[in-house]
């Protein structure tokens, strides 16, 4: 009888995860959410689209580069932008800089989730919110109490924080999962019934409040329909995450008229998300966190840096521990 896993989270590093094990052993994926990808998430509305969590990722081990080129020649993904130019007070300042592939998901981000998800068993708006020991393995439930399965190993890829509260005080890592440090970000997503040509695909903001701008229609698969995608500064989102969201949108859109001289106040659709977790300040500085004896592990870019490759990089560095006690299982 196979070994029976359950991997908390459907981001890319859960499913890294489960692809690589699944020959092995017999894997369910646990999703809070309704789509794949964790912060490679796309939101669409009224016929806008916006990617409205990460915007590109890069791949630089020959291992990464091969799965993005997969996916694109499969239709998952594609290249874009073409650059990334610095939008300030005093204008548009061109990106100089050697350029590298940038990947995108097709058609929202949440596409190189989904192509590299085909296969698993993965269980959609299923949040598990406690693990009891049962047996020689882990009973999971959800907030309600509910049963969700009983399991020999369970891997949580969620954010740290969301890890350290669920995994027990006997976790042999839970003083590693404290040192992490992570940060929150705002999304102000804007659809237009106009056109509108500001210059460029992408850019980086240098102000007190925004740090990015995206043209979702200038990426390939995307809706035609003039959609703006904004980030807040990670260090502005963490002194506000806890402000009204009226007020937290109202600044961003302030901020946004003063860099582009245009009011966004009244758009055909105005929308604000919330990422509590959005960017990895502080990792844990090893490729992941593993407890032999209770069965229990986590990976996550929060192991490693702050770069969609360093989720991989994790859930592979984590895999290659569990095929070999599989193996020897």
């Amino acid at each position: 009888m196979k070994t029976s896993i359950a991997i908390i989270g459907a981001g890319i590093a859960g499913i890294t995860l489960g692809r690589n094990l699944s020959g092995l052993a017999d894997i369910t994926v646990f999703e809070k959410s309704r789509g794949l990808g964790g912060r490679m998430a796309n939101r669409r509305r009224e016929g806008f689209s916006f990617d409205h969590g990460a915007q590109y990722f890069t791949a630089r081990s020959p291992a990464f580069k091969a799965a993005a080129e997969q996916a694109v020649a499969q239709g998952h993904a594609d290249i874009w932008p073409r650059a990334v130019h610095t939008l300030t007070t005093n204008g548009l300042v061109a990106d100089s800089r050697p350029t590298e592939p940038r990947y995108i998901g097709i058609p929202g981000m949440s596409g190189f989730a989904n192509g590299l998800a085909e296969g698993l068993e993965i269980r959609k708006e299923a949040s598990v919110a406690r693990l009891a020991p049962s047996g020689n393995g882990w009973a999971l439930s959800d907030n309600e109490d509910r049963h969700l399965g009983h399991f020999d190993l369970v891997i949580s890829t969620a954010p740290a924080p969301q890890t350290i509260r669920l995994m027990p005080e006997t976790f042999s890592a839970h003083a590693a999962l404290k040192t992490v440090k992570m940060s929150g970000c705002f999304t102000l997503m804007i659809g237009l019934d106009a056109q509108l040509d500001l210059g460029f695909e992408a850019a980086r903001i240098e102000d007190p409040v925004l740090s990015w701008i995206a043209i979702e229609a200038s990426k390939p698969g995307r809706s035609e329909k003039t959609a703006l995608t904004i980030h807040s500064r990670n260090d502005w989102a963490e002194a506000n995450l806890e402000r009204d969201r009226g007020e937290v949108q109202a600044e961003m859109l302030q901020s946004l008229k003063r860099l582009l001289g245009k009011n966004f106040s009244t758009p055909a659709w105005l929308d604000l998300h919330r990422w509590r977790y959005a960017n990895v300040e502080r990792p844990v500085g090893q490729p992941f966190l593993f407890d032999p004896a209770l069965g229990l592990g986590a990976c996550g870019d929060w192991c490693l840096g702050n770069r969609v490759e360093a989720a991989v990089e994790s859930a592979l560095a984590l895999s290659e521990i569990l095929i070999a006690r599989l193996q020897g299982a």
